[in-house]
């Protein structure tokens, strides 16, 4: 009979202790470490075994134990699962949230709009707006050293040794840790793709109201269209104006470009500002600037690949943001006064 007792008392101790074995398991797992709801970024790169991810989450004070939480996912068997990427937990969230998240969730992107027209130093301030980088570090990371593309290939002597022009704008998604440098390369490769479905041979073919131009040149006019122009038929027939003046050996006259000389994006120009002597300065100096004058997208482009044939040498948008064209500098300036438009 005693032995018998003691036999029950041994089981009843091995069962509470199991029950609390078993629920000290389970709050690991179902307990949050504590209240926090601020956010704690993590980071799991590709193949990152699953040990580091533990002890990582642990020194985050996300997970309290890290031998918990690796036998939690092996008992799921989601430790192949885990995505690579970056993610926001909390403190506030279970272990067993936080395993669901990593395992089953989508990783954290940041979308950042570059819109057409924009200068290296404007994108620079929207990437440093959306968090991935600041603007010295995409600056630094837009720069030509470094960079073997093809279409980079034979730029003029003395063209700026910056990227703009080439950092095609678009809405990319990017892993909040990815940096400028890979902002930068999606960007070229993104330009790549366009010059390589067939804009490389449409340089190279002749077209009407086209002068034989470099890739470089081409850009350079697609960015000053860019910047004076927003609808598709007024892009083609403005590059047609540019190569028009070029090949009559007219300076271009383009506000934009000296704008851009003087390092300032849009707003009015002052007779001292259109005498200010920068390289940009397309009153003063005959020809396309050193260098684009800002990023363009795919239509203006391709508007100048293939302009609009036209004896037509000035333009000017009313204030309603309609565009005119004029063939003799008298239409050109009777236009601008029927329409309400002072300067040149």
């Amino acid at each position: 009979m005693r032995k018998l007792l003691v036999v029950l008392v041994l089981l009843v101790a091995v069962g509470y202790a199991g029950s609390q074995g078993y629920g000290w398991y389970q709050s690991q797992i179902n307990d949050p470490v504590g209240g926090d709801t601020r956010p704690v970024a993590v980071h799991i790169a590709s193949g990152e075994p699953a040990d580091a991810l533990a002890a990582d989450l642990v020194a985050k004070g996300l997970v309290r134990n890290r031998d918990v939480f690796l036998f939690y996912l092996r008992s799921r068997g989601n430790g192949a699962n885990i995505q690579a990427g970056d993610f926001q937990l909390s403190p506030s969230m279970s272990m067993a949230a936080i395993v669901e998240r990593l395992t089953s969730g989508t990783p954290n992107t940041l979308q950042i709009r570059l819109a057409e027209g924009l200068t290296l130093a404007k994108m620079a301030e929207a990437v440093q707006a959306s968090g991935l980088a600041s603007a010295q570090q995409y600056t630094n990371a837009a720069q030509l050293a470094g960079h073997q593309e093809s279409f980079l290939q034979g730029r003029p002597q003395g063209a700026p040794p910056t990227l703009e022009g080439f950092l095609f704008p678009d809405t990319y998604q990017l892993a909040p840790s990815a940096g400028a440098p890979a902002l930068v390369q999606l960007q070229l490769d993104r330009f790549g793709r366009i010059v390589g479905a067939g804009l490389s041979q449409e340089i190279q073919a002749p077209a009407a109201g086209r002068p034989q131009l470099s890739l470089y040149q081409l850009v350079s006019a697609a960015s000053i269209v860019e910047r004076e122009v927003n609808r598709d038929p007024d892009r083609r027939i403005v590059c047609g104006i540019i190569f028009n003046r070029l090949q009559q050996g007219m300076p271009l006259q383009i506000d934009a470009t000296v704008l851009y000389g003087l390092g300032r994006f849009g707003g009015q120009l002052t007779q001292a500002d259109l005498a200010q002597d920068t390289p940009y300065n397309s009153y003063l100096h005959q020809g396309l600037p050193p260098g684009p004058i800002a990023n363009p997208g795919e239509a203006a482009l391709k508007a100048c690949a293939e302009p609009q044939p036209s004896s037509y040498l000035f333009y000017f948008s009313d204030p309603s943001g309609v565009t005119h064209y004029a063939t003799t500098g008298d239409e050109f300036e009777r236009l601008k006064r029927q329409f309400g438009v002072a300067g040149g």
